[in-house]
């Protein structure tokens, strides 16, 4: 083997790093856009000086170290109404659930349970439910909250114990048909999301368009708050194989290289990658 193949070979192999997700991802550098939608290089808003984006902490590794991340498919269109603490709003979906975690899991297996703005049909008294890294959406009536916490939330006793094996199968399930790219708008939770989030997902509007990605295949929506608002703009891939990649930092310019690399490919764009 010459000399060129052999440090093609290494370098090859280099860019192939240990992640938690499910298959082996190359990490590359975000490439510049081609073209400019009309806001790519927009300025940034004007925070106040005490909600600045943090440009000195180091990104890897400060997403939350999650066991499950549970995703309401069916949810609040509305991101603006969107109370400023989910957990705190009684009648929730989400503080109903966050008091059954509380009941049912142990703190050596934490969960998050994000509201979406994403519109999948769902039955009326039924939460359309993403799991990852499951790779599932679940059925999940309203009545059956806690089985529901109990089979697919509660990492006490292994996943294979034969109890939560067959409240699992009680449950209508399938596999995730479609990506997700979430940004986090949480507009009453934190200036920076609220401000810059909804300008990212514009952008990335106009990146789908111009890359040709089916709505089919990839849904577009708002996430509530995921921890790190100084890392605005916060973009979550959630691929249906239950990956899912963070993203701190984004910047409309940096959006058609996410859908080129990770939306549309299989590579993680090195210096956005939060875990």
């Amino acid at each position: 083997m010459c000399l060129s193949m052999l440090k093609s070979f290494f370098s090859a192999f280099s860019s192939i790093q240990v992640t938690p997700l499910s298959g082996a991802y190359k990490f590359v550098s975000c490439p510049q856009p081609v073209k400019d939608t009309g806001c790519t290089y927009c300025e940034l808003p004007q925070f106040p000086s005490n909600r600045q984006i943090d440009y000195e902490r180091q990104l890897r590794n400060s997403k939350v170290a999650l066991y499950k991340h549970a995703l309401i498919l069916h949810g609040l269109p509305d991101h603006k109404a969107w109370p400023r603490r989910f957990e705190m709003a009684p009648d929730s979906i989400i503080s109903t659930l966050n008091a059954l975690k509380r009941q049912y899991t142990d703190g050596y297996h934490p969960s998050l349970i994000s509201m979406t703005s994403l519109q999948e049909p769902a039955n009326v008294d039924c939460q359309l439910v993403g799991l990852y890294p499951d790779g599932l959406v679940i059925h999940v009536p309203n009545s059956r909250l806690k089985d529901f916490t109990r089979a697919f939330l509660d990492g006490k006793g292994g996943e294979d114990s034969k109890e939560k094996a067959a409240l699992r199968e009680t449950f209508k399930t399938r596999k995730l048909l479609k990506d997700y790219v979430l940004v986090c708008g949480h507009y009453k939770r934190d200036i920076r999301c609220g401000l810059l989030g909804p300008l990212v997902k514009a952008e990335f509007e106009k990146a789908f368009q111009l890359a040709q990605v089916p709505k089919e295949k990839v849904g577009l929506g708002y996430i509530s708050h995921i921890g790190g608002h100084s890392f605005a703009a916060n973009v979550l891939i959630f691929k249906k194989n239950g990956d899912v990649i963070w993203y701190g930092r984004v910047e409309q310019r940096n959006v058609q290289g996410i859908v080129l690399k990770t939306v549309l490919g299989n590579e993680i764009i090195e210096e956005l990658y939060r875990g």
